[in-house]
């Protein structure tokens, strides 16, 4: 009877012991709480990652240059979907806060644009827009620094927009309409990649600055960065969608090359 008894506490023992690890050891480790990739089909690949420890990590893996990879470290923290990088910017490209939209992470108020796509978020931010069926399109927040001297706009006259559902419903009906009245000089509307700026101008008019390139050309790029493309012909199209007027205007295509 002793002993069992003893064999029983010595279980006991043994078995709270492992617990006290297994809780240390969870208290220790840190866990990945946002991953975001970049998967460029000629350049390499990006990867960034947030930890429950408020560091980050960011990897990039450059292809032209026999898959040299370098890593970018950091500390940040997470509000209402806003990463905000202290005590020292995001030294990839020195901004100072990303925000999290539409299954994307931005990075904004840096020395050059730049978005990763998010694969897991454990914040289980909500997206503003559903794209699973508007999956060609994707959307860059103005930035002054950019965007506005690109698009001949005066400086201070015009702010960034983000559209809602219903309003994204109608940016693709005035597209298609768009690609229907200009038939003759383009292919089907569904063959191309749609990259989107949305604003508010001076007038306090919504629209949204369109450039449509083939997917033939683009496979994944597209949604990290803007394109930009002199010539082209029908594969290179830009058009201005006014959503306050419901109808389109500047519309062109590139040279022949």
């Amino acid at each position: 009877m002793k002993i069992q008894i003893i064999i029983s506490l010595i279980f006991l023992g043994s078995f709270i012991n492992c617990k006290n690890q297994n809780i240390e050891k969870s208290k220790t480790e840190k866990t990945i709480k946002i991953s975001a990739v970049n998967n460029d089909d000629y350049g390499g690949s990006m990867k960034f990652e947030s930890y429950s420890d408020s560091t980050y990590i960011l990897t990039i893996t450059n292809k032209r240059y026999n898959n040299k990879t370098e890593k970018f470290k950091g500390s940040c923290y997470l509000k209402n979907d806003t990463i905000y990088f202290k005590p020292v910017k995001f030294n990839f490209n020195e901004s100072e806060k990303a925000v999290i939209k539409n299954n994307f992470i931005e990075f904004v108020d840096g020395k050059f644009p730049l978005k990763i796509e998010i694969q897991k978020n454990l914040f289980q931010s909500k997206s503003k827009l559903d794209l699973k069926k508007y999956s060609d399109y994707t959307f860059f927040t103005f930035d002054p620094k950019f965007y506005g001297i690109y698009f001949n706009y005066k400086p201070n006259s015009i702010k960034q927009y983000d559209l809602n559902q219903n309003e994204l419903v109608e940016v693709d009906r005035i597209l298609r309409k768009c690609f229907s009245e200009n038939n003759s000089r383009l292919r089907s509307v569904n063959k191309y990649v749609k990259q989107c700026i949305v604003i508010i101008n001076d007038k306090q008019e919504k629209e949204i600055w369109i450039s449509c390139y083939c997917k033939d050309d683009f496979s994944n790029e597209y949604k990290y960065s803007l394109i930009d493309m002199s010539d082209g012909g029908n594969c290179n199209v830009h058009v201005t969608i006014n959503l306050t007027k419901h109808n389109y205007s500047n519309f062109t295509t590139g040279g022949l090359g």
